[in-house]
């Protein structure tokens, strides 16, 4: 009779764990976008990008912006203060698999644009994700993403 229950109790667990919700990559998902709809229209003359193949770690090198997704001020205001943590986890995002564009890790030696991806933020019902976009000698090109907790993408701009 205790093994019966033993049996019930683990099948049960099992179960149970079978239904955790899996979480959500919102910095994979904008990566992806911003590769396969972006790149290709706004910088036609770019073959090759450099990314670390991660989030940063701080928001700091964002540098300034103005937001651009309505209501900007109060949306600006709330990101700015949630941002202003030094560090974030930081998670990995995948880089390869693309046929448009080569992608390599950051090298010194090189001048290709280097591209950034900063962690999510949660507000409200919706997570934001920003990407900055460095090509030597040029002005930084910041983006911000609006994503539903589902994973899709709502709207995003150019913030420079």
């Amino acid at each position: 009779m205790k093994n019966v229950i033993f049996v019930i109790l683990v099948c049960g667990l099992i179960g149970i764990s079978g239904f955790k919700e899996e979480s959500i990559n919102y910095e994979q998902i904008t990566f992806d976008y911003f590769i396969s709809d972006i790149l290709g229209s706004d910088f036609k003359d770019i073959t090759l990008i450099e990314f670390k193949g991660k989030t940063e770690s701080e928001y700091s090198a964002l540098g300034d912006y103005r937001f651009c997704l309505k209501p900007e001020e109060k949306l600006e205001s709330i990101i700015k203060d949630l941002t202003k943590q030094s560090t974030q986890n930081v998670k990995p995002v995948k880089s390869e698999g693309y046929k448009s564009i080569t992608i390599s890790d950051f090298n010194n030696k090189t001048t290709a644009p280097r591209l950034y991806l900063y962690p999510s933020v949660h507000v409200a019902d919706n997570f934001y994700v920003f990407l900055s976009l460095r090509k030597p000698n040029e002005q930084v090109v910041n983006y911000v993403f609006e994503l539903q907790p589902n994973g899709n993408i709502t709207r995003s701009c150019k913030m420079n």
